[in-house]
This record gives C-alpha cells, structure tokens and sequence, in this order.
C-alpha cells in the first residue's frame, strides 16, 4: 500500500477529525453530565436537610423511629446535633461514625448560624455529599441537621453513562471510518483518472479524455485537461499538415528552379522568347519562395517579441487608399470591384505606418484570392476612442467551424481549398500579433458561401 495516496492522506485526515470530535464531544457530555447530576444531588440533600429542619421545629423534635424512617425512605443518614455538637439523635442506617464526615470547621460554621454543602471521600475511599442546617431559636443556635448522601449510586450511574458514551464513539469512529474511506475514494477517484489521463496524454495518446462526472472544481479540473487534449491534439495535427503543406510549399517552386535552370543553362530552348518565359517562371518562382521564407521569419520573431514598432500619428484613410490601389491590378484581373466607404473627417491613427499597410495588404489579399466574382468593401468608421476598419468580400466564405482558430499560429482553413488558393496560412497569424502589438483587436463574420467580413479596431492614440 503507498501510504502516499491522496485517498490515503485524505482518509487518515478525515478519521483523525472524527476521532477528534468525538472525543471532544464526549469529555464535554461526560463533564456536564456528572456536573448535572452531582449539582442535583447537592440540591436534593439540601431541601431534605430543610425539609427534615421544618418539620423539628413544627413538631418540637422528631422521635428517633421517625428519623430512621426517613432515612430509609431518603435513602440518606441523618444526625440531629445539640447546641455543643454532640449526637442528640441518629438514623441506624448510618455505619460510620460522624467524626468520619463532619470537621471540627464545618461544625463552627453551623454554629454560626450558616448551612454547609460539601463533598468529602472517607479514608476507604467513599464519597459523600454532606449538607447542613443550624437549628437556630430567635437567632441563638440550638443544634444542626446533618443531612450524609453517599455517591456511590452517581458514581455508578455516571460509570454506566460513560460505558455508553464510550460505544456510541466506538460506533461513530466506524462510521466515520466507513464514511471517511467511502468519501476519500469518491473524491480521489477522478484525480486518479486525472493523473492516468494526463500521463496518457504526456506519451502522446492526445485521444485521451476524462469523463467529466461534476460540475464542481472537480468537474471544472477535467473539463479543461479535456479541452487541453483536445487543444493539442489539433495542434499537433495543425503542425503535421503544416509542415507538410510548407515542405510542398517549398518543393514545388525549388522543382521550377531547377527544372527551369537546367533548361537555360543547357540551352534547352527554341527561341528567346522561350528562354525569357523561362526566365521569368524562374524569377516568379524565387519571389514566391522568398515570399513564404519572409513570413515563417517575420512570425519566428512576432513570436519571440523581436518585432519593435516605430509608431507615429498618420492619417489613416490615404494609407487605406495606397493599399487598394496597390492590389487593384490584381482584383482587375478577376473582374472584382474594389470600394472605399470612408468619412468626411480625417482619421488620425497613432501606429507603425509599415505595419499597418502590411496588415491591409494581407487582409486584402486574402480577400482577393478567396473571392472570384463580386466586389470587396473597405470601409472606415470613427469611433470615440477607437477607429474601426472592416473589410467586407464576397467570397466563398469561412466555415463557422473554423472561425474560433482562424488566427491559431499554423492554422489554415479547408487544406484542399488553401492549396487550391494559395497562401502558406501565416498570414493571418501575422495580422493577429501585429495588430496586438497595435494595442488592437481583429475579429472575423463570416458563413460558408456568403463572404467573409474582417474587422479591426485601432485606438487612435496610445497606450
């Protein structure tokens, strides 16, 4: 047995407070308990002794049968004293002689005129409960009742009483044993599958999944190593068809290279129009084998916090302007019309100039390479703190499915359609960092087969 276990620990904890409980509950029962008893055993002495002293002064002294009957039937010794002290009378159930119970103190005290109630243990180890009354005549003292309760039948009583309270704790602590084991196992069983799950999950089985049984902290604790398999799983997918997608990415214009050198430099061609159409694939090919090596960099150092902004207050809508102009021979080329909804006022941007057009020509782009007809809408909306930018295509659209990774770093929407497309799938993830460093944000709208509408918002001054 690992005596490490969590449902060990929790077990021995559990019990040790219900040992603890118990038997701070029954050293408080079994303390109130005997105080209870023994104060109303004082308390009943007491009114005997007063009983008994009304009735010998009702009846002018109470013969020695009356005494021993009373005695019987109180289950209690009785003394009458005479003004010096001595025995004037005595009950017969009494075996020990007085001197045993009562001091040379207590009988100044009753000659003073006060009572007595106290408890004394004799030399064999008996307890009493010794209560007296002065028998006083016009404040001169005439004798004392001396009332003697042994303490033998509380003694036993309270000796019962703790037998008892000894089996109700033996009988909690298996409970409480039984509870304590039952509840520890049910509370440790789920970390258990935990630890299992997330040990599977370190070894590469990202399949994994824990059975969510709660909805407490518990419950919250496996629904996240839940999401966190999940998170990985796709990452690790996203990674593998990424690196697979990059390596065609970078195979396919490195065969064009080759292929096409070969062929100017064995003069494999016909005529030099042929040799210059080579000549430019060659030169297509190495841009957009730069293209894609600049983007792997640029998001290696947005990652690594390398990339440092020079931001400066720019009017944003001739930025816009640039960009679209920058792209319209490219929409030309597909039949798209590019709008520009812009406000009457100025736009005053605080931000990096350069970044901010790569962000448009990004967004743009994308919009361009996605849609085959139609139009595409930039449009610029001021806003109080905030400026808001949006660009709307319509293109074949975004499943909603995809939308929540849309800017996951190696994500890239409906592979086939992407090598379809083009693109290396770092754009947008380059977009999302540059615009956070912006101070910014970038959500996207959009269903599958109605265009999608991206937008940014870009605070006018800085934080």
């Amino acid at each position: 047995m690992k005596w490490n276990r969590v449902d060990i620990k929790l077990g021995v904890t559990m019990l040790s407070i219900f040992l603890l409980v118990f038997a701070l509950l029954g050293f408080v029962t079994d303390r109130v308990i005997t105080k209870f008893y023994i104060q109303k055993s004082h308390e009943e002495n007491m009114e005997l002794a007063a009983h008994f002293l009304k009735m010998a002064n009702t009846q002018h002294g109470i013969n020695p049968d009356a005494i021993t009957t009373m005695a019987e039937f109180s289950k209690v010794g009785i003394h009458v004293l005479d003004a010096t002290g001595a025995i004037a009378s005595r009950s017969s159930n009494m075996e020990q002689p007085l001197e045993q119970y009562l001091t040379p103190s207590m009988l100044q005290v009753l000659q003073k005129g006060q009572s007595i109630d106290t408890e004394i243990t004799t030399a064999a180890g008996q307890g009493f409960i010794i209560s007296g009354l002065p028998l006083m005549d016009r404040d001169i003292f005439q004798g004392s009742v001396i009332m003697t309760a042994s303490l033998a039948p509380i003694v036993a009583f309270l000796h019962n009483i703790r037998q008892l309270l000894l089996i109700l704790c033996i009988v909690g602590m298996v409970i409480g044993l039984a509870f304590s084991f039952v509840l520890s196992r049910k509370l440790t069983k789920p970390i258990q599958q935990m630890v299992t799950a997330t040990r599977n999950i370190a070894i590469g089985h990202l399949d994994t999944r824990v059975t969510v049984s709660s909805k407490d902290e518990i419950g919250a604790l496996a629904a996240s190593i839940n999401d966190m398999a999940r998170d990985l799983e796709r990452y690790q997918n996203t990674r593998s068809e990424f690196f697979a997608n990059i390596s065609h990415d970078l195979k396919t214009p490195i065969t064009y290279l080759e292929g096409y050198a070969r062929v100017v430099a064995e003069r494999l061609y016909e005529s030099e129009e042929e040799e210059q159409q080579y000549l430019m694939i060659i030169h297509h090919e190495a841009k957009r084998l730069n293209r894609l090596i600049n983007d792997l960099f640029e998001l290696s150092k947005l990652e690594d916090g390398q990339i440092r902004l020079e931001p400066e207050t720019l009017n944003f809508v001739p930025l816009m302007e640039r960009v679209l102009s920058n792209v319209s021979l490219n929409a030309s080329q597909k039949g798209i019309e590019l709008c520009l909804q812009t406000p009457a006022s100025v736009i005053q941007i605080w931000g990096d100039e350069g970044r901010l057009e790569q962000i448009l020509m990004n967004l743009l782009d994308n919009a361009i390479r996605y849609t085959d007809q139609g139009s595409i809408t930039a449009s610029i909306e001021p806003g109080t703190e905030q400026c808001r930018i949006s660009i709307q295509d319509t293109g074949i659209g975004i499943p909603e499915v995809e939308l929540p990774y849309l800017f996951d770093r190696l994500y890239r929407v409906e592979k086939s359609r992407s090598r379809q497309h083009g693109g290396s799938g770092l754009g947008l993830s380059i977009v999302s960092k540059l615009i956070e460093l912006h101070h910014g944000q970038i959500e996207v709208k959009s269903r599958y087969g109605q265009g999608a509408c991206f937008i940014l918002t870009l605070p006018y001054r800085p934080h």
